[in-house]
């Protein structure tokens, strides 16, 4: 008997734009996974995502953890994180800011993932760049920027250094001694991102705790990265991202309560 890979997805609430329910979908299943790889910081960090066709964003309500959160906990913010949907629970404000700046000076980066992941944690707590050691990693070769730790971003002062080192071009912040940011049009860019980072950062600290590096050639990283974004290393795979619909099932055989 043939195995079936499909997901039972649950309709759009009455009074909601379809558009809406599905940011929110995608979005709390971008939770659900940052709980399961245990990037989370308990009640912490964030991940927002613009509704399509709007100036309004989607965060998670502050206080509920990233395994108990549900499509319809998420709260629709504006721009500047005032809250525009009812909801019990706060909104972070203040941890909402490094995730406006981007949203206002890049509106092309709709979603943008934060977490203090200890692999990430620990290359921004170093002085080396982020070198690209893996395939995978070559996905970063000049799309970085990186900003010095300031202390607690509780106001905008921060906003334009943070906008200088993110650039035009990059879609990933190394926060030193703070933690990691990525970036992307949607939750699976922001996300896929997010996880070769890590898997990079892992592996460029034991390779620099062993000795020298084997350094992969500039224009070989140009390649694997054009490679990458343009989407001929995923050849022959239905979606863009074919690790996303996989990565869909994983937490939907977790825990289905995300979808409600």
């Amino acid at each position: 008997m043939a195995r079936s890979f499909e997901i039972f997805w649950p309709r759009t609430p009455q009074g909601m734009a379809e558009a809406e329910w599905q940011a929110r979908l995608q979005l709390a299943a971008c939770y659900r996974l940052v709980d399961h790889y245990g990037w989370t910081s308990v009640v912490y960090n964030h991940i927002t995502l613009r509704i399509p066709g709007t100036d309004h964003f989607l965060i998670n309500p502050f206080g509920v953890r990233y395994d108990e959160l549900r499509a319809s906990d998420l709260i629709r913010i504006d721009i500047d994180g005032n809250q525009i949907s009812e909801s019990d629970w706060p909104v972070n404000r203040a941890g909402y800011l490094i995730h406006s700046t981007i949203h206002k000076g890049r509106p092309d980066l709709h979603c943008v993932l934060h977490t203090h992941e200890a692999h990430s944690q620990s290359l921004c707590a170093t002085n080396s760049e982020v070198i690209p050691v893996t395939q995978e990693g070559c996905q970063f070769f000049e799309r970085v920027g990186y900003h010095d730790f300031e202390g607690i971003v509780l106001d905008g002062s921060e906003s334009p250094r943070l906008l200088e080192a993110m650039g035009t071009e990059n879609h990933t912040l190394v926060l030193r001694n703070h933690g990691l940011i990525t970036a992307g049009p949607d939750c699976t860019w922001a996300f896929v991102r997010h996880l070769a980072f890590i898997r990079n950062a892992e592996v460029q600290l034991r390779a620099m705790s062993t000795g020298k590096l084997q350094r992969i050639p500039p224009d070989i990283m140009a390649k694997t990265r054009e490679q990458f974004e343009g989407g001929s290393a995923q050849a022959g795979a239905k979606n863009r991202h074919p690790e996303w619909p996989a990565l869909l099932r994983l937490v939907d055989q977790k825990d289905p309560t995300w979808k409600l």
